[in-house]
């Protein structure tokens, strides 16, 4: 049987430097299978439920937080992502953040990861074969000026703007929103940067979206002020 989903993982740099490196990104992407006669439809259905993928850390490797998901803490050096549902053509992204202590140069065991989820109609439960990501090291010290992925760095900034949308509108019900727009307005800052560095144009319309929200909310947030 067909899975319903394939799962694709890219590291924000291929290899680091043997010392160790702090904040080394794992965006994660799954998009939603369908078939032929699914393809012509309008509609889209569910392909994946209750979607988890637990995750293993090799002894050297700290987890330092998500984007785009919440984790739990597993047994045996492990975390617990529940990624909900999944529909047909629809495509999600996480990212993962990791410290690396020091190793000696060559190809090291990084991570394990599991895939589990129930496949409708009958609500079976699948898992996906185990996902086995490595990493390398390495004594040359170019690695150290070396770029981060950009396919990565756009997914980056874009779920940390997200997160933080949903900060202010949370803000916004108690009325305290003044630090999280600040934050906010530096976010769409770092998307605008990110895109003239880039030319890329999902960046330019997310950025112009978060300003024109910005200057909406100050709107409000003045005329509140000054009654």
């Amino acid at each position: 049987m067909q899975a319903s989903f394939q799962p694709t993982f890219t590291w924000s740099q291929e290899r680091i430097f043997a010392a160790g490196a702090q904040n080394v990104v794992l965006l994660i992407e799954w998009k939603g299978i369908s078939n032929p006669e699914e393809s012509r439809k309008r509609t889209r259905k569910v392909v994946a439920r209750e979607i988890e993928l637990r995750i293993w850390l090799e002894a050297h490797v700290t987890f330092n937080g998500c984007h785009g998901c919440n984790a739990e803490t597993g047994e045996g050096r492990s975390i617990l992502l529940k990624l909900g549902k999944l529909y047909s053509k629809a495509r999600k992204y996480i990212a993962l953040e990791f410290t690396m202590a020091a190793k000696p140069a060559g190809i090291h065991e990084a991570l394990w990861l599991q895939w589990q989820y129930k496949q409708p109609p009958v609500e079976r439960i699948r898992e996906l074969p185990l996902k086995k990501l490595s990493m390398e090291y390495t004594h040359h010290t170019d690695v150290l000026s070396e770029r981060c992925c950009f396919h990565v760095e756009k997914h980056l900034v874009l779920l940390k703007t997200e997160k933080l949308l949903e900060e202010v509108a949370v803000q916004r019900t108690k009325g305290n929103t003044q630090t999280e727009f600040e934050h906010l307005r530096r976010q769409a800052d770092d998307l605008l940067l990110l895109a003239a560095r880039s030319g890329d144009m999902q960046l330019v319309k997310e950025a112009e979206t978060v300003y024109k929200q910005l200057d909406a909310e100050s709107q409000v947030w003045w005329r509140t002020a000054t009654r």
